[in-house]
């Protein structure tokens, strides 16, 4: 073989090696990173306590609260804009910590799960009874002042009693 082609056919291997080693980190080692900083709990007053999803939907029903689901992706730039916006309002997130049991999940780590509720735009907001019963999800960006309003119409459980439309005017 000739000088030239032997260099081609080395680039080409490390080419498919980097390709593959990539994959292989991206598949296995970042997936457990990830998920791992999606569980992981703080008190910290300007951020969301994100629960795993088995643990959260545990929690909810031992302390009869309502869930909040977040399906979410890193590479959404609405699921970005609602955690720089929405989810740093004070009073949502006060709402949600005194109220909820929030639950976060990447559907790119998480495809099955975003099967399972099927999801299908990012961002995909759930809120589900104590016991894990579906009330109603929304798809796409909500701002605080809203998001604030829907909370507190899945908390009081007015969902039961009127519509949202309704439950606006009385506030």
């Amino acid at each position: 073989m000739k000088k030239e082609n032997i260099l081609v056919v080395a680039i080409i291997c490390a080419v498919i090696a980097g390709g593959m080693i990539y994959n292989n980190l991206k598949s296995v080692g970042l997936k457990d990173f990830n998920s791992k900083k999606e569980t992981v709990q703080t008190s910290d007053a300007t951020t969301i306590n994100f629960q795993e999803y088995a643990q959260g939907r545990a929690l909810a029903k031992t302390q009869e609260k309502h869930i909040f689901l977040y399906f979410h992706a890193d590479w959404c730039t609405y699921c970005r804009k609602l955690t720089s916006t929405t989810f740093q309002g004070k009073e949502v997130l006060a709402y949600l910590k005194d109220n909820f049991i929030s639950i976060s999940v990447d559907t790119d780590q998480n495809k099955e799960l975003a099967d399972q509720w099927k999801v299908k735009g990012l961002p995909t907001l759930w809120f589900l009874k104590s016991d894990s019963t579906k009330i109603d999800s929304i798809p796409g960006y909500v701002d605080k002042r809203q998001f604030l309003h829907i909370l507190k119409y899945i908390h009081t459980q007015s969902y039961d009693k009127m519509s949202f439309s309704e439950f606006i005017k009385t506030i």
